[in-house]
């Protein structure tokens, strides 16, 4: 946050008494912290911690929910212990077992309950190994290499999430944010019409800044009224016809006036990036001069005055989007409905949550044609990897249950780890009974760019290698991953007719959407990947679907668009 973004959010703060959601969800995040140093219930710790991220995301103010008598327990994840809690913090501006809690402790510890995203058992390591004992100290070891050179990547990046206060937030959270924030703006603000623009309508990983087009009779009204979006929302900056916010939960939010004569060209104004806009505007000028001049009420009518192909808005990053629009040559991208299946899933039998007959069933009911069960190999204990005996058990059961279903099929795979030297952690007569293979790294993240790149292609020599797993192995916004030579891999998994994964898990749509246009353009097919460890997270091949469609793919770039008889015929090819 700049500095003049926290003296404006501390001027407004000294303005108003009501307590932002932002102000109570820390307070619970805090509590949860220092209760999971007390060693309690593990549940009503998770319990703390979902109520805090539920009360940050809201639109509506808890503090005047709170003090209109309004019941909490309405809201998912809210129950009667939590709902006396946050009562009890906007009624008295504390809460008393927090207070106990941080009273209790060492000042070390006090004073990281202030920055609640920190583990504290992590930190208190590294205080006794370091001989530190405050957070400024922490913050040194940390900019100095210290704690990673001590205590590794994964260290150093869980206390440079904790320490440092970010604006981005991933895509999947600016989802539901964005619906609370619509439904603010249309039900409490007296917006006419709206539309989220910018980063987040191109479907880019992480959101800075939630931007949103709206078309109101009075927007200075809306200006005020969204101050009290969550409780509170400074302002930090407006004119006749936009406004700009700090949210609570990370992002800005910012807001920007059209009418509906305009409205079109304020969408393809608001939603391109600077690169797209620059190459655009050769074509049709200066949009704003278009503005002033002529009529467009929707994208369609500036699209056709031009003779342009429609552009969707994850492609207007400013590559070859134009160029290909006036050739009308922007492929028909890939959609939901068109998968078939799902080529990396996980069971009770390593670290799922369903069996397997509740993993095939739910993928069944959603249509689809296929599911590979993916389950971890041994080396992969942490994941309660399955030994080879365990998977011939599964193997059996695999085809059991392919036996009994009709018009569907369980496909026999597993989630083979990469091992250091690059051989697979299943012997080859084990491989040969499986339809396919995920190969992923899972351990020595810390190796070379080279070394890593000659771990994976000694892996891809192996004739059971399928696809190439979550290939780069990040966190967004929590950890890099290790680094591959692109060039070399992409090239080896093509005359090896390997393939890569993109895993839709939203903490990681690894690989980029920059990779996979490369692996595109190479005649590589990817497959869209849930890597789901329970049947509810099939819902995430939104998100590898939205990582897709930036990436300009269409569904026969796609391995699990594929109908299941060309599957396993692709699948033999391999071999």
């Amino acid at each position: 946050m700049t500095d003049g973004r926290i003296q404006s959010v501390v001027a407004q703060n000294a303005e108003l008494r009501v307590l932002s959601n932002a102000e109570i969800a820390d307070c619970l995040a805090s509590l949860a912290q220092l209760l999971t140093l007390e060693k309690a219930n593990p549940y009503k710790v998770r319990a703390y911690r979902r109520a805090a991220g539920l009360i940050r995301g809201l639109g509506e103010s808890i503090d005047d929910l709170v003090r209109s008598g309004a019941e909490l327990r309405g809201y998912a994840g809210i129950g009667e212990g939590i709902s006396a809690a946050v009562r009890e913090i906007v009624e008295t501006g504390t809460l008393k077992t927090l207070e106990r809690l941080r009273s209790q402790v060492s000042p070390e510890l006090a004073e990281l309950s202030t920055y609640p995203r920190l583990d504290p058992v992590r930190v208190l390591r590294i205080y006794k190994k370091l001989g530190i004992s405050d957070v400024q100290a922490l913050r040194s070891s940390l900019e100095s290499g210290e704690i990673q050179q001590t205590f590794g990547q994964r260290m150093a990046q869980h206390v440079r999430f904790g320490l440092v206060e970010t604006q981005s937030i991933l895509l999947y959270h600016a989802h539901q944010l964005r619906k609370s924030i619509e439904n603010f703006l249309l039900t409490r603000a007296g917006v006419e019409r709206v539309e989220a623009v910018g980063a987040y309508r191109r479907r880019v990983e992480t959101i800075e800044s939630l931007d949103f087009l709206v078309q109101a009779r009075d927007f200075p009204k809306v200006v005020e009224t969204v101050k009290r979006y969550g409780g509170r929302t400074p302002l930090l900056e407006s004119s006749s016809i936009t406004a700009r916010y700090a949210l609570a939960s990370g992002p800005f939010l910012c807001l920007e006036c059209a009418t509906k004569r305009n409205w079109g060209i304020a969408l393809i104004r608001t939603t391109g990036s600077r690169a797209h806009l620059r190459k655009l505007t050769r074509i049709s000028g200066s949009l704003k001069g278009l503005d002033a001049e002529s009529s467009f009420a929707s994208e369609e009518a500036f699209y056709k005055r031009f003779r342009l192909q429609y552009i969707p808005p994850e492609l207007r990053e400013g590559l070859d989007e134009v160029s290909r629009s006036r050739k009308a040559a922007i492929p028909e991208l890939v959609t939901q409905q068109e998968v078939r299946g799902d080529l990396h899933a996980h069971t009770t039998a390593s670290d799922g949550a369903d069996s397997l007959l509740e993993m095939a069933s739910a993928a069944q009911r959603l249509g689809y044609e296929y599911l590979a069960i993916t389950d971890h190999s041994p080396s992969l204990k942490i994941a309660n990897g399955q030994s080879l005996e365990d998977l011939r058990v599964q193997l059996r059961a695999i085809d059991r249950l392919n036996a009994e279903l009709s018009s569907f099929r369980v496909l026999k795979s597993a989630e083979v780890d990469i091992l250091a030297d690059g051989s697979l952690d299943l012997p080859d007569v084990i491989l040969r009974e499986l339809d396919m293979t995920v190969c992923s790294i899972h351990s020595r993240f810390s190796l070379s760019r080279e070394q890593q790149t000659n771990r994976v292609l000694r892996a891809m020599d192996n004739p059971y290698f399928t696809i190439l797993g979550h290939a780069t192995g990040r966190l967004l916004l929590k950890r890099p991953g290790y680094e591959l030579d692109f060039e070399r891999v992409i090239e080896h998994a093509r005359e090896r007719g390997c393939f890569f994964e993109l895993n839709s898990s939203p903490d990681r749509l690894d690989i980029s959407a920059e990779i996979v246009r490369i692996v595109r353009e190479a005649g590589i097919k990817i497959a869209i990947s849930t890597d789901s460890h329970s049947t509810a997270e099939y819902a995430t091949i939104q998100y590898g679907i939205e990582q897709a469609r930036r990436a300009s793919l269409s569904k026969n770039d796609v391995l699990n668009c594929t109908p299941l008889k060309e599957l396993l015929r692709l699948l033999a090819a391999t071999r």
